[in-house]
């Protein structure tokens, strides 16, 4: 299995239960859109980012779930930060 494949059937993503996954989110990035959004600046937001998406990535086992958790805050980053930029 290539690492950016993941399958459903995979043993990491079943050890993900819907109550493991939302304990993790929880744990995590529950509050990660107002501590973006009130980030002093873009590269401090970037940064934390980088610290929830990391510290939920060494607890969760599924590569998709982190991707897209990854996904949704760069998108949090590019709807706050971005167009101030401009």
């Amino acid at each position: 299995m290539y690492l950016n494949e993941e399958l459903l059937t995979d043993e990491r993503y079943r050890q993900l239960t819907e109550n493991r996954q939302s304990e993790l989110l929880a744990n995590h990035c529950a509050d990660i859109e107002d501590r973006i959004r009130s980030a002093p600046s873009r590269l401090e937001a970037v940064r934390l980012k980088e610290f929830a998406c990391n510290k939920f990535g060494q607890e969760c086992p599924s590569a998709l779930v982190h991707t897209a958790l990854t996904k949704y805050v760069n998108d949090l980053i590019a709807r706050y930060w971005d167009k101030k930029n401009i």
